[in-house]
């Protein structure tokens, strides 16, 4: 019995590394390493992933984004938003729970690795665009120490 749960577990593990590709991405033009190091997202669905394109969100599904970081700040709480960025503003993803700790450790500690994991629902609401996602992660006392990075992705039918 305990074989089988042991496979049935590996199986599982192996299942969610292949699905979850890791992604490129870039800072935030006002992000700053010292504050918060990302280093790695991974992103389930994206097969885009390896030829640098955009992931295809299905419009109706479940995305699951994950980032691994390392914060040079202390936070008791921490909140977070995805932005689509356009132009003029950041316009901020609509009904996302904002609280950080549901997604992450908290507290936070200096320099102490962290992994963030949150499964977001593409509303069939969302027009089908491409569209450059920003990604904030950030101390809910001082706004000015966190984490920000952006990536690309394409919501489909």
């Amino acid at each position: 019995m305990l074989k089988l749960l042991l496979g049935s577990c590996a199986i599982f593990l192996i299942t969610g590394l292949i699905n979850s590709e890791i992604v490129h991405f870039e800072g935030c033009p006002d992000s700053d390493d010292s504050i918060c190091e990302i280093k790695e997202l991974r992103v389930e669905p994206c097969k885009e992933a390896k030829s640098r394109k955009p992931c295809k969100f299905k419009s109706g599904t479940n995305s699951t984004i994950e980032f691994d970081y390392v914060p040079h700040f202390e936070s008791e709480r921490l909140l977070n938003q995805a932005y689509s960025v356009t132009p003029l503003l950041d316009l901020p993803l609509i009904g996302m729970d904002r609280d950080g700790c549901k997604f992450a450790q908290c507290p936070t500690k200096i320099g102490e690795n962290g992994t963030y994991k949150n499964v977001l629902y593409m509303s069939p609401a969302f027009p089908l665009l491409n569209y450059q996602v920003k990604w904030r992660l950030w101390d809910a006392k001082n706004g000015e120490k966190g984490c920000c990075f952006t990536f690309k992705i394409k919501i489909v039918r």
